[in-house]
């Protein structure tokens, strides 16, 4: 078991840098469907590995292709706010509501991502550019309240709502939202991860080699992240969330 543990975490990491998902939104279904963990266990382990993931990311992420800190604080200071009030209404939400706003969360991203590419110029984007306006601050800053909100009910990190809404809302090229993201999704994650450890939902021997293989498998995403091509990681976000929701669905109904 600590081995699959690992093997989890190191994929989940992995993806997680690549998409700027923090790696949460893998991890919790594959905790609560191939290891039969109560989705608030999954969610208190997934909220210490985003936190893995961020820090992995942070660590090899080269100059030039970082976060755009700015951007992350005054975003930052929502989402925070959201994961707090998330974590305390975590307890007071049934699991099985918990698994269908995972999932109906998820389908949304999704689709809007896959709307936002159908625009000529999204053929012609590059991952890092250095010059961008950003644009719909007030809708950004609600997106992130709920975005927090999501990282503590679910222990997703946020960052499934937080990349395309500053990809696809904000004009933040998609490296840099990317990038933003994993620098953020590690502060929502510990805004609320003492809420779950509070009420015991933090178990070590699950937590301790699934944050492992995360570190590790964040920074090799890291080293993958400029081989990519924008159409590559655009559709893989849209087909692995597609796929993820559809199973947190059907395991919830």
């Amino acid at each position: 078991m600590i081995l699959g543990l690992f093997l989890t975490g190191l994929l989940a990491g992995m993806l997680g840098a690549l998409l700027g998902l923090g790696g949460g939104i893998f991890l919790v279904p594959a905790l609560t469907l191939v290891f039969h963990l109560s989705i608030r266990a999954a969610v208190g382990t997934s909220l210490v590995g985003v936190i893995a993931t961020s820090a992995g990311v942070a660590a090899m992420m080269p100059p030039g292709r970082g976060a755009d800190i700015s951007l992350a604080l005054r975003l930052e200071v929502a989402t925070t706010a959201g994961a707090i009030t998330g974590g305390l209404l975590a307890g007071y939400v049934s699991a099985r509501t918990l698994g269908v706003l995972f999932a109906l969360a998820v389908f949304f991203t999704a689709g809007y991502t896959l709307y936002k590419a159908r625009r000529p110029s999204a053929f012609s984007e590059t991952l890092f550019a250095r010059h961008y306006q950003v644009h719909h601050w007030p809708f950004g800053l609600a997106m992130s309240f709920l975005a927090g909100m999501a990282s503590g009910l679910l222990g997703v990190g946020g960052g499934f709502i937080k990349v395309p809404i500053m990809y696809a809302i904000m004009g933040v090229p998609l490296g840099v939202a990317t990038a933003t993201s994993n620098f953020m999704v590690g502060i929502t994650a510990a805004a609320s991860v003492f809420v779950y450890y509070g009420r015991g939902d933090v178990h070590p021997l699950v937590v301790i080699p699934t944050a492992l293989g995360i570190f590790s498998g964040a920074m090799l995403g890291v080293r993958l992240m400029s081989r990519l091509r924008v159409a590559w990681l655009r559709t893989a976000l849209v087909v692995l969330m597609i796929i993820i929701g559809i199973q947190m669905l059907v395991h919830s109904l």
